[in-house]
């Protein structure tokens, strides 16, 4: 059996109630998060964009575009979607894979699932499979096809998507290696385009290729049946030949499953996970220490030399940007004492005193151990008077070694949520996902997402 003949097997055939109420709990976790970053991202100038994008393609209304009040077709909705979850990138991710899983699971599982009124259970089993496949790949690729310049969430996200896409049509094994044919030749992203829209657009590209990929090969579309492991196929395009453990995609599938072992980070702060670690530990020095921002000299955060080739806005000139900046995360916690929604802004990034707060930063690199697993970070404050300030932090909260609570996620869903829905709605959409598993029809969740 070929590579990609076994994930489609997986795919397309392994029994769904072998999971446990352990892996339904996270991935309801992970997609009311997804939910409420969707909305948050609507309320965004590109969130604008790309539902105006949408409705003018005059498709016709089969699947809701989250928070913009009309439907269109499941790809375009998937689109939509996709690009607002990941607007904000307030969104999960996974340090393996090196990208965001539900942006393209997500979206894809929501319009593909109303319009075929699917169950929650088919909707958990689709996100479940998808992230297994998308994780593989992480598995077997990074940290070499990240390092290249590809964009793994769009990469890689295309091929859970298609994954997930294929379990909601049920479609057979053989159906399914060429729907991931398709797929593959959809794959993009390139991570110069960190800090712009077209960043999150990778995200919503990613969820409508894998519905695209599904229903073409539905229709009998042909494509090759070993994209994985061909010649001119999806890893040495997008590795290197010889580059990669193509071992690590089929070993121990479902065994076990992958949103348990090793889960899903859900993102306290909107911005670049790569932030995260040092974000915890200045807001801890300048919170217990009462640190006002004129008292301090210079911040120095030590990290693996990973850390700035993906955070590539030294000296971000929008609100974007910084996200993608070691420097401006520092700068905005110092001066704010919290990284919310509110700390991303272009007027944020444009302050004087923010620009002036952003030259006091200084990033002090090592190299990074050979497992690619050192992301500890070590930050340090000087004041003027000569005293300094040191912690380490080893793992950033919402990790899955550190969760969100319930209470925690539920204040971060209903902070997003609320900024387009009545809060009603939002509690309504908390009470669905909680019991998403025995749910009949995916409808009764859609319905309540938009205002």
């Amino acid at each position: 059996m070929t590579t990609t003949e076994k994930i489609a097997s997986f795919i397309a055939e392994t029994d769904f109630d072998t999971t446990s109420a352990k892996e339904n709990e996270v991935v309801k976790r992970v997609f009311l998060d997804c939910i409420g970053t969707t909305l948050a991202g609507y309320t965004h100038e590109m969130g604008k964009i790309i539902t105006d994008f949408v409705k003018e393609s005059g498709s016709s209304p089969r699947a809701t575009v989250i928070g913009a009040g009309f439907k269109t077709s499941p790809a375009d909705a998937a689109l939509a979607n996709g690009t607002m979850a990941h607007a904000l990138d307030y969104d999960d991710y996974n340090l393996v894979l090196c990208g965001h899983p539900s942006v393209s699971l997500v979206p894809a599982i929501l319009a593909l699932g109303e319009e075929r009124g699917i169950s929650g259970k088919k909707a958990l089993e689709a996100y479940i499979k998808g992230y297994e496949v998308e994780f593989k790949l992480g598995a077997a690729l990074n940290l070499r096809h990240y390092e290249l310049g590809w964009h793994a969430t769009c990469t890689l996200g295309t091929m859970g998507a298609v994954a997930a896409a294929a379990v909601i049509l049920e479609l057979d094994v053989e159906t399914t290696r060429i729907a991931l044919g398709i797929a593959a030749s959809e794959a993009g992203g390139l991570r110069q385009n960190f800090g712009t829209m077209t960043k999150p657009l990778h995200a919503g590209l990613s969820a409508k290729n894998g519905v695209t990929a599904a229903l073409l090969a539905a229709k009998g579309f042909t494509a090759d049946k070993n994209i994985f492991e061909a010649e001119y196929g999806f890893c040495n395009l997008f590795c290197g030949k010889e580059k990669y453990n193509i071992e690590a995609l089929t070993d121990n599938l479902g065994n076990p499953y992958a949103v348990l072992e090793p889960g899903i980070s859900i993102k306290p702060y909107p911005s670049c996970g790569g932030t995260h670690t040092a974000l915890d530990g200045i807001l801890d020095l300048v919170k217990t220490n009462n640190i006002k921002p004129d008292d301090v000299q210079q911040i120095k955060v030590g990290c693996s030399d990973l850390l700035p080739r993906v955070l590539i806005h030294s000296n971000p000139k929008s609100g974007l940007e910084g996200k993608f900046s070691m420097e401006y995360c520092m700068a905005i916690a110092l001066l704010d004492k919290k990284a919310g929604l509110e700390q991303f802004t272009d007027e944020k990034a444009a302050d004087p005193i923010t620009v002036k707060t952003v030259k006091k930063v200084k990033i002090e690199t090592r190299p990074l151990n050979d497992n690619k697993t050192d992301v500890f970070v070590e930050v340090t404050i000087k004041l003027n008077n000569g005293t300094e300030l040191s912690t380490q932090v080893d793992t950033a909260k919402g990790n899955p070694d550190a969760p969100l609570s319930t209470e925690e996620l539920t204040a971060k869903f209903k902070d997003c949520a609320i900024l387009v829905l009545p809060e009603n709605n939002a509690d309504r959409i908390i009470a669905v996902m909680d019991d998403l598993e025995n749910i009949q029809d995916i409808r009764e969740l859609t319905q309540l997402l938009i205002p």
